[in-house]
């Protein structure tokens, strides 16, 4: 098989991405996406079983929405993986590229692209593959705007498995030494030090879709527990435009999005369900569609990044492909001494909020904003007309007006209403944790239970430190006294409200009122939480 390179698309820390055109043994020439390991790596041999598990993992996972691999290979001595060429722009110049025109991503494209790439996450984790007797519970790790593809016909592509994680067996890296995946997205738990598990892709993608929604990127997260929720309700709290139906779809769409950003793993969908609830939003929100979105926004503005390829220290030359030996390497398996996190581009000059991973694309430089047409202004002046010519025009708008006011009426009529937004906490709903243990606490029994709502924690502070910290249910003991009894809820900001706790303890049962604030019962007087 003969390689001609073409052009580079992106340089990174690992290897090169270039344009390619294959020609096979029956003459047949195709374009492609060919990813070079860079030749110094070829030294370290965990790097090279790394690119060598990638390509062999996403063989294996034959889905529409995850980059396709052809080929695992070596070009002029160095490992390569031939993959599908998406033409088209990933998330981070999309949006990039919009927040310069002052345009936006529309909310229905941001959940449509959000549920091709669960469905991605989905296949990937839940999915037999052919030939297999289990799913390879594969979890990608770095799920971030700059490895989400959209093309320009409005195909989704989730791109860069090579610091995925997987129960398959064919796997050569070790990567225990190693810390992979981008510091941002990254999930409270694999910030604090877990592998990654399947819930911390979910909790990236869903900060990806708040982004989008808010067409800018958010500053990175803060460490601790509380203020971390916070600065995610609150900013849950300011997005418009989300194209529901009624405030009820409204409501739920934002718990749904609370509860995949949820700090603790438990509350967050898994992908499957998150496809579920994803589908009903998209069939109901309103807006342009991902297909149209693609053809009049992604499709201009890629033909841009293609004008502006450079060629790239192998562009140009003609090689011939060699089959890579598919079994375990041998040799010394070095430790690196840097601490890499991804494949990522070299930095280009603009500010950027996540690093760059290689992929079949180039960054775009987004056109200067267009301007936009404004609405023609009519009026006219009148002239001295007919006194019977005017009567008959006056006669005949009365008619033209009655017979679109009753079109309208029977048309407003005749439109069937919204269905009920689904319901997150029954259908699918997030996996239930198992009980926390109570403290040992002496002092007044205390039981604080909420109904109605999906609550992520419970507290009783006082002077600003938590005396009673557990989740969703509270059945513990404190000292009697004063306190500020402070409940979050999934997906909005802490409510607070003053509580004296007597000697002989407290039973509330909390619910949200009208108001949407919580209103607690069974003390000597109601108790009302608020913002």
């Amino acid at each position: 098989m003969e390689l001609l390179l073409l052009h580079e698309i992106n340089a990174g820390t690992f290897a090169r991405l270039y344009l390619a055109e294959v020609r096979g043994s029956g003459g047949l020439d195709r374009i492609v996406a060919v990813k070079i390991l860079r030749e110094q790596w070829n030294e370290q041999q965990d790097i090279v079983n790394r690119t060598r598990d990638e390509a062999r993992l996403l063989g294996r996972l034959r889905h529409k929405n995850i980059l396709r691999v052809e080929d695992l290979v070596e070009v002029d001595g160095q490992t390569a993986i031939i993959m599908e060429y998406v033409d088209g722009l990933d998330l981070k110049q999309l949006v990039d590229a919009l927040h310069e025109r002052r345009q936006r991503v529309p909310a229905k494209v941001a959940l449509q692209i959000t549920l091709e790439a669960a469905s991605a996450l989905e296949a990937a984790y839940f999915r037999v593959p052919t030939g297999l007797e289990g799913p390879l519970r594969v979890v990608h790790r770095d799920v971030k705007p700059s490895n989400i593809m959209l093309s320009t016909e409005g195909e989704v592509r989730v791109l860069d498995f090579g610091t995925a994680r997987s129960s398959h067996i064919f796997r050569s890296a070790e990567t225990g030494a190693m810390r992979f995946g981008s510091l941002k997205y990254m999930s409270p738990e694999r910030r604090e030090g877990d592998r990654g598990e399947h819930a911390g892709d979910v909790y990236a993608l869903g900060l990806v879709l708040l982004e989008l929604l808010r067409s800018e990127w958010l500053p990175l997260l803060p460490m601790d527990v509380g203020e971390h929720d916070e600065a995610i309700a609150q900013a849950i709290a300011r997005l418009d435009q989300l194209g529901m139906p009624n405030v009820e779809w409204d409501l739920t769409l934002r718990q749904v999005l609370g509860q995949m950003l949820a700090s603790e793993p438990s509350v967050r969908p898994t992908a499957d369900q998150l496809v579920k609830l994803l589908r009903a939003f998209v069939e109901q929100c309103s807006g342009p569609v991902l297909d149209r979105f693609a053809h009049e926004v992604v499709q201009p503005l890629a033909q841009q990044v293609q004008g502006d390829r450079s060629g790239g220290a192998l562009a140009g030359r003609r090689l011939m492909v060699n089959p890579l030996d598919s079994g375990r390497p041998s040799g010394p398996r070095p430790t690196p001494t840097r601490d890499p996190v991804t494949p990522r581009a070299e930095p280009r000059a603009e500010p950027r909020p996540e690093p760059r991973p290689e992929r079949a694309t180039a960054r775009s430089r987004p056109p200067s904003r267009a301007p936009e047409p404004e609405a023609d202004e009519e009026g006219g002046s009148g002239t001295a007309l007919m006194v019977g010519a005017g009567l008959f025009t006056l006669v005949a708008g009365g008619i033209v007006v009655l017979a679109l006011i009753g079109v309208g009426v029977w048309y407003a009529m005749s439109q069937p209403e919204a269905p009920p937004p689904p319901d997150v906490a029954a259908d699918p709903g997030p996996v239930v944790p198992p009980p926390d243990p109570t403290p040992e606490v002496t002092g007044a029994p205390v039981k604080i239970e909420v109904t109605g709502a999906s609550a992520q924690w419970i507290r009783l502070e006082a002077g600003g430190a938590a005396v009673v910290d557990v989740k969703k249910v509270a059945d513990t003991a404190a000292p009697a006294g004063d306190y500020d009894l402070v409940i979050k809820l999934v997906g909005r900001e802490p409510l607070r409200a003053a509580l004296t706790l007597p000697a002989e303890g407290i039973v509330l049962s909390c619910a949200e009122d009208a108001r949407s604030n919580l209103k607690c019962t069974g003390g000597k007087r109601p108790l009302t939480l608020r913002p």
